[in-house]
């Protein structure tokens, strides 16, 4: 009975580990932008920011630099329950500012908040950029040029500022990095719904309407994207606009960060994922059965930590209770070496690799990390150094 039981979980690893690899080979390629377009789509960027006023002016930059008609473009602040010169900062620049002092705390309720107060007009292009982000000149021109050709929602590449920082800094830029191949260009790519990142986000005002808004959770943007999922829209990825976004340098506030995301993703997980089953047998969608496997699985570094773990343990017991330690050493073969590939794919110097053990250090903090987001309930705001 137990070495069923164990055996059977077993397979299921093995299933899992192999649909990862097979799914990500599709994330090989990047297909050609769409042609230039009118370029005429109206925008409203939201800068989500809470005491930020060491990092906002560099977006704020950024956003003033666009390629686009100034006249299409509105850029608001959010200043969330702010206590220092977030706002004033912003004024200064000569962008519009909405200030919320109350309410519960979290991008998604800030987000709601502010949308309930200043509602998108119907033709209008909703972005959202983190503020401690760098966006390129013409990330609103590329995005009009998407939704010209039928996308209605999109999701740029989220890259690293700082990968240099630290090494918990460079692990989580190499994760990115993998992952923005592996799993987002792989999934757009099949047809499925990439998964929103929470910045360098444009969804039209029809397809936020249909998703039913930013939700409450702390992972808003899965929330969103996985309600966006049931409603038939698709999350396109465009890989080719990058969006900077500032990593965790410290393991203590990685651990808090991601602590927050999968606390999230539980809820969400927990919230959807019967619905998404139901659905994808209704619909005859994969796509949706994807959803569910997106929500339920641990992290690709634990995963290939585990398998090598078990590898070890075969070899050592004797395949008594485990399958034959070449099985494990195979999957976590494939599974160390993969990524590589991908990440030379994606331009990655060589000299750089030497980082890459780095990966199984953050890939060992997801046991704390699990233990922590069990008593994560709020929010928590990663700092930003600049």
């Amino acid at each position: 009975m137990i070495w069923g039981i164990g055996l059977t979980l077993q397979v299921v690893l093995l299933v899992f580990v192999a649909y990862t690899l097979i799914t990500a080979t599709s994330g090989w390629t990047v297909a050609a932008s769409p042609p230039v377009g009118k370029r005429d789509r109206r925008f409203r960027v939201l800068v989500p920011a809470h005491n930020e006023a060491a990092v906002i002016s560099g977006v704020l930059a950024d956003l003033e630099a666009q390629e686009y008609p100034a006249g299409l473009v509105s850029v608001w602040v959010l200043a969330d329950r702010c206590d220092d010169d977030t706002a004033g900062i912003a004024r200064d620049l000569g962008m519009e500012v909405a200030e919320r002092s109350q309410g519960a705390p979290g991008k998604g309720a800030a987000l709601t908040w502010f949308l309930d107060k200043h509602p998108l007009h119907p033709e209008e292009i909703l972005v959202v950029i983190d503020a401690d982000n760098r966006v390129p000149s013409d990330l609103l021109a590329r995005f009009a040029d998407e939704i010209d050709v039928g996308h209605q929602v999109l999701q740029a590449y989220i890259d690293v500022t700082d990968p240099g920082g630290s090494w918990v800094a460079m692990a989580g830029a190499m994760s990115y990095w993998a992952g923005n191949r592996m799993v987002q260009l792989a999934r757009s790519n099949l047809g499925w719904s990439a998964d929103l990142g929470g910045t360098g986000m444009a969804l039209t005002a029809d397809a936020l309407e249909r998703g039913g808004g930013f939700g409450r959770t702390q992972t808003e943007d899965q929330e969103l994207g996985v309600r966006l999922a049931l409603a038939g829209i698709p999350v396109h990825w465009v890989h080719d606009v990058r969006v900077a976004d500032e990593k965790p340098a410290t393991a203590a506030v990685a651990v808090r960060q991601r602590a927050r995301w999968m606390a999230g993703k539980r809820v969400v997980a927990r919230r959807y994922s019967s619905e998404l089953l139901q659905e994808a047998v209704a619909r005859r969608s994969w796509a949706l059965v994807d959803q569910v496997v997106r929500l339920i699985q641990p992290g690709r570094s634990f995963i290939a930590l585990l398998t090598a773990l078990l590898a070890v343990a075969a070899a050592l017991e004797g395949g008594q209770w485990l399958l034959p330690w070449w099985v494990w050493a195979v999957a976590a073969s494939l599974q160390l070496f993969v990524p590589i590939l991908f990440l030379r794919r994606e331009g990655l110097e060589a000299r750089r690799l030497v980082w890459y053990p780095a990966l199984v250090l953050l890939a060992a903090l997801w046991v704390p990390i699990s233990l922590i987001s069990r008593r994560t309930t709020g929010w928590y705001h990663t700092p930003h150094r600049g």
